[in-house]
């Protein structure tokens, strides 16, 4: 049988992504994974964010970058994510508390990176995938 229910919560997955990520980035926005341009996503429900995952097409071979969600643009530093410069990684993950990286309505989700001098290469492309959960009860 099926019945007409609604959980409590939703999980959303935001998309961002870079091509050719360039070394010498200083917490620079991604771009949201839509044809608008834009780098972040408005949440229409209070929630957290619950995790973060990235996915390079090729693996970094030196220097350092690391990957945070952002809420209104200010990197929330329990979602924050280092990739290792292994000549092996191409996708990692990190799950984030409940309860760590709580945002209101009307905020803006988005993801960001940094790199050092020494990050290679530059050819790499990025995307990243934050997950949200929306408090939906109400609705």
């Amino acid at each position: 049988k099926i019945t007409r229910t609604i959980g409590k919560g939703q999980m959303v997955a935001f998309v961002f992504g870079q091509i050719n990520v360039a070394a010498n980035q200083s917490d620079v926005q991604l771009i949201a994974a839509d044809p608008s341009g834009n780098d972040g996503y408005a949440a229409a429900w209070d929630g957290e964010i619950v995790g973060i995952a990235y996915n390079l097409s090729a693996a970094r071979t030196a220097g350092t970058l690391t990957i945070g969600a952002t809420v209104n643009g200010t990197e929330d530093t329990d979602t924050t994510v280092s990739v290792p410069g292994d000549s092996a990684t191409t996708s990692g993950y990190k799950r984030v508390p409940r309860g760590a990286a709580p945002f209101v309505a009307g905020q803006v989700i988005g993801a960001e990176i940094t790199t050092n001098a020494g990050h290679l290469p530059t050819t790499t492309d990025l995307t990243v995938t934050v997950y949200v959960l929306q408090y939906i009860e109400g609705i």
